[in-house]
């Protein structure tokens, strides 16, 4: 992905209001081990409501859900797995520590879209231009438009997190 061309294509995984960070998108034991790798993760995500999710997800999906989501403790384990799946999130609402928690993962999400969960249903194609917040339902041919992230928090996800981000800007200015 680069500035331009910002976009996923995938599959929708509608998930309704109130999703937790521990135990719903990634397990409380995934949590107790103390991992902070997406990879390593990756197989915990979303276990919490369907236990078989990571195997049935594939990298370019997208998970819908509806509001409050990420809601509970503030670790960044949630965004982290989701991540690690390659998936990227549109929310009605998220929490505010998900929310910074997901930046600062470098996950790719529209986070505030309202109406989002009226407008498609499970396994729909979508295509997200997160750049420009143009989301197209490819299965119903309809389309609408969200407020995206500001640039500089796209260049966050685009790096691979915050991190990343960081470690590139200081080598820039280092050469």
């Amino acid at each position: 992905m680069t500035m331009q061309n910002l976009q996923m294509t995938g599959r929708v995984w509608k998930f309704g209001d109130n999703v937790l960070n521990d135990g719903h998108i990634t397990s409380l034991e995934a949590l107790k081990a103390g991992n902070y790798e997406a990879k390593t993760l990756a197989p915990y995500c979303m276990t919490g409501l369907d236990p078989d999710f990571p195997k049935k997800a594939a990298a370019g999906d997208l998970i819908v859900a509806g509001k409050n989501f990420g809601k509970g403790q503030n670790h960044i384990t949630g965004p982290l797995a989701i991540k690690g799946l390659g998936l990227g999130v549109i929310t009605q609402s998220m929490t505010r520590p998900f929310f910074r928690q997901s930046v600062v993962a470098g996950l790719m999400m529209i986070p505030f879209v309202a109406g989002i969960t009226q407008f498609v249903e499970q396994g729909d194609v979508l295509r997200v231009d997160f750049r420009t917040g143009l989301i197209v339902n490819q299965t119903q041919h309809t389309e609408m438009r969200a407020q995206p992230l500001p640039d500089l928090m796209l260049e966050f996800l685009l790096a691979g997190g915050e991190r990343e981000w960081l470690a590139q800007h200081l080598a820039s200015l280092a050469a």
